[in-house]
């Protein structure tokens, strides 16, 4: 009894003294957290997070708060927490069945944890962010486990400024570890290298950036680890709270509409103080409102392989910025109606001219099924639509509801010859082109995985100038869906009003092939495309093949017009 309070009248002094450690940065660590206990396996259902003194000095918790996004808890109570110790949090009603796992403090008011992830933080007395997580159900790393009872435990407190890999959810039968030592925690995890993952203009005075972990607040606001445009030059820099992942710019002079900005970073320099050699480069700027057609949808992945997600790839086709804020996409029932719509994206983020980025509610899935390279833009959206197999209608509109764009997919817009469509992506050919043509779309090739989310498309029409009223381009093709010249077209142009067509393709020997047009009343120019399929759906073996093309108009004018054009299996772009 003796020692027992002489340690409290120790712990007494040094918090009089100031010497009690409350207020370093991440000192003080969320190390595991209960968010949706029900149904239980072997633990109370109730809610609760557990912290951990990770510093070497006695942290006074008095007065500490946790918050779950919009909600603050009530103050903690007198208590010392030791060096290397555990604490469990909770309410107060849940505090006698939790403390036969640990040291329990109870909170009259304890915020309620959202099942689907939140940002949630320690304060200090202060008000000062001391640690934050940002969690969700992708840590979880088998969806069983996120339908509830199992928490999520953090694997190296060493390293709490990373998340990315950092959690994940318990082993223990029990489904979590509260009081004790996680059981994740094995082994140190790699580093991962502070980075930026996007830039954003929200008015044209701020600039915001936002990074992939918490940086190192002094360094940020000195401001040597960036360079701007010329003529663009900033007043101040702060590093926003709670998880100080997001640095805003004030800037001297307001940014022009569609000016595009760019961003060189270097040697960020994370919270616990490591510097990243590399620099990186990003393009931002002030978005102008979307239009009808300046925004189009570029490639959809409605038929994921088992493990997969779907997708849905947008493209900017005008000259001015768009910010993903301002679309939305839905889909269209087989009555016509447009259903929930849902944002693209919370941030303006700024989609380029010229720039794809593909949208889905699992990034990591994709990165995981497809051959992404690094320049590739992908988005997470969660909610976000569900794209049934066989057919299905999408709705790109703005946030006043004005459609930009709308594609009403089929699965037979497949290429014929593939055997398992599953996983296969339809790719747009002609971004000038109408949406709603399946001559328009393709699979996408298989020397690519069969997708290319946020990347220039496999399969791209280039339309250029048409040598007379028709062309054929390529005049050379292999449909083998390798990628190389996998369909070739029929390019027409400079046509009078009111001319009709059909165009047979027949063998050397004159034999009927395929009726691909039986008949057509041309607009001033267009194209129709062959993947080297015959009319039962056969691929055609290698050889040359003739397009004849029947001319008429309502004068009674004729004329036919043939063009050649040759299949390979064997010849391949060098």
């Amino acid at each position: 009894m003796k020692n027992v309070t002489a340690l409290l009248a120790l712990c007494m002094a040094l918090l009089s003294q100031n010497r009690v450690i409350a207020q370093a940065h991440h000192r003080l660590i969320i190390q595991e957290i209960m968010a949706d206990p029900t149904p239980a396996l072997a633990l109370p259902a109730y809610e609760w997070i557990e912290i951990k003194n990770n510093s070497k000095e006695i942290i006074a918790l008095q007065n500490w708060r946790f918050t779950a996004g919009s909600s603050v808890s009530s103050p903690l109570p007198i208590y010392f927490l030791a060096p290397d110790s555990l604490i469990i949090l909770c309410n107060t009603v849940a505090q006698g069945v939790l403390s036969k796992y640990g040291k329990t403090v109870g909170l009259s008011s304890f915020p309620s944890l959202g099942n689907e992830g939140e940002i949630i933080s320690l304060r200090d007395p202060t008000g000062k962010t001391v640690h934050a997580v940002s969690y969700s159900t992708d840590w979880y790393e088998f969806p069983w486990k996120a339908e509830g009872g199992w928490s999520l435990e953090l694997i190296d407190s060493t390293n709490p400024c990373q998340e990315q890999n950092n959690w994940k959810a318990s082993q223990h039968a029990a489904g979590g570890t509260p009081g004790q030592r996680n059981q994740t925690s094995n082994t140190p995890i790699a580093m991962v290298a502070a980075k930026p993952q996007y830039s954003f203009v929200k008015d044209a005075s701020a600039l915001h950036i936002v990074f992939n972990q918490p940086l190192d607040s002094t360094a940020i606001s000195r401001g040597q680890w960036i360079i701007t445009s010329a003529g663009i030059t900033w007043q101040s820099i702060r590093l926003m709270p709670p998880k100080y992942t997001e640095a805003i710019l004030s800037l001297s002079q307001p940014l022009l509409p569609d000016s595009i900005i760019q961003l060189t970073l270097k040697e960020l320099t994370n919270c616990n103080g490591i510097k990243e050699q590399k620099s990186f480069v990003i393009k931002t700027g002030l978005a102008s409102p979307a239009t009808k057609r300046t925004v189009l949808l570029n490639e959809v992945l409605f038929n994921p392989r088992s493990g997969g997600e779907e997708f849905v790839e947008c493209l900017n086709n005008g000259k001015k910025i768009i910010a993903l804020s301002d679309l939305r996409i839905a889909m269209r029932n087989s009555g016509g109606q447009v259903g929930s719509s849902y944002r693209l994206a919370v941030d303006p983020i700024a989609l380029l001219p010229g720039e794809q980025m593909a949208f889905s509610r699992d990034t990591h899935a994709l990165h995981r099924e497809y051959l992404i390279p690094a320049s590739a833009i992908l988005q997470k959206t969660n909610p976000f639509i569900t794209l049934p197999n066989e057919e299905g209608r999408i709705v790109l509109m703005n946030t006043q509801g004005e459609i930009l764009d709308e594609l009403y997919y089929k699965e037979s817009w497949h290429f014929e010859l593939l055997q398992q469509k599953q996983g296969v992506s339809l790719e747009r050919l002609d971004a000038n082109a109408v949406t709603q043509n399946s001559s328009n779309w393709h699979s996408a090739a298989s020397t690519v995985g069969f997708a290319t989310p946020g990347q220039k498309n496999s399969q791209v029409f280039l339309n250029g100038t048409v040598q007379g009223n028709f062309e054929i381009k390529p005049t050379v093709f292999s449909p083998d869906l390798d990628g190389w010249e996998d369909q070739c077209s029929l390019l027409y142009g400079n046509i009078e009003s009111g001319q009709v067509i059909s165009v047979s393709i027949v063998d050397a020997k004159g034999t009927l092939v395929k009726k691909l047009v039986p008949r057509a009343l041309l607009s001033s120019n267009g194209y129709f495309s062959w993947n080297g399929t015959d009319e039962s759906g056969k691929q055609c073996e290698a050889g040359v093949y003739v397009f004849i093309i029947e001319q008429y108009d309502l004068k009674g004018r004729t004329k036919t017009t043939r063009l050649p054009v040759t299949i390979t299996y064997s010849f391949k772009k060098v």
